[in-house]
């Protein structure tokens, strides 16, 4: 069979859900439900970015009725039960009018983002389309998190017929944290995927807000509610635009 590399979450879309199995989608809608009430946000209409199959949006909106997905992979959000307002986007060019007061993107989705430029562009996207009150919060995973893969970590899955090889590995030179999928069917390669995450110092993304037209609230080590730090393995950051 020819081998294929296909574009991100092509082949993976199905399979996401045997790959996440272990995330705890309702605690997360949780977490940012708690945000919310924390630091007084007003939500009445939501925007999640890069939300993939609609995993955390099937818990989430049920607290926030108005809610929009997107995601850039038009099969990933196809493959979703998440069957509401779906959008397929790129984070760095979102198509709507000022009409949100909560936009977030959640769980690496932001560590995509492999340039400078392109996350000052997201930036500016968000701000353009959140109301003037509007917060936007989104979590990265920092170095911490990726030094356990220096040497690479390697997972073996059986999934319809096929056998799935998943490596991860970090390179702490060029700060790229790297997840290859091969799919293989009776001992060949048939598809593979590479997906390439920017791991940014902590501190890029605090000189980065502070050069936008958004301030920070607070930063938090993710799922709690403790001061993020450039130790911190995960960190969420809470966003306010700058009247």
């Amino acid at each position: 069979m020819q081998q294929n590399i296909n574009k991100n979450y092509t082949s993976l879309a199905g399979f996401y859900n045997v790959l996440m199995k272990n995330i705890d989608y309702s605690s997360w809608a949780k977490y940012l439900f708690e945000i919310t009430c924390k630091y007084n946000i007003s939500v009445n209409s939501v925007l999640e970015i890069g939300g993939g199959n609609g995993k955390l949006a099937n818990a989430l909106s049920r607290k926030f009725p108005d809610y929009y997905l997107s995601d850039k992979s038009f099969v990933f959000l196809s493959e979703g039960k998440y069957k509401k307002n779906k959008i397929c986007c790129d984070m760095t060019a979102l198509p709507f009018k000022p009409n949100f007061n909560f936009v977030f993107a959640a769980f690496d989705t932001i560590n995509y983002i492999s340039s400078k430029k392109n996350f000052v562009q997201l930036l500016s996207e968000a701000s353009e389309i959140l109301n003037e009150d509007g917060v936007f919060t989104f979590d990265v995973s920092l170095e911490n998190n990726s030094l356990s893969d220096l040497s690479g970590r390697k997972k073996v899955y059986d999934y319809h017929n096929q056998k799935i090889e998943h490596l991860s590995i970090y390179n702490e030179k060029r700060r790229i944290h790297t997840n290859e999928f091969i799919f293989r069917k009776d001992g060949k390669v048939i598809e593979k995927e590479i997906h390439k995450q920017k791991i940014f110092p902590f501190e890029f993304y605090l000189e980065q807000v502070d050069k936008s037209s958004f301030y920070i609230i607070d930063c938090l080590e993710a799922f709690g509610f403790r001061r993020g730090k450039p130790t911190s393995k995960r960190v969420q950051f809470i966003l306010k635009k700058v009247k």
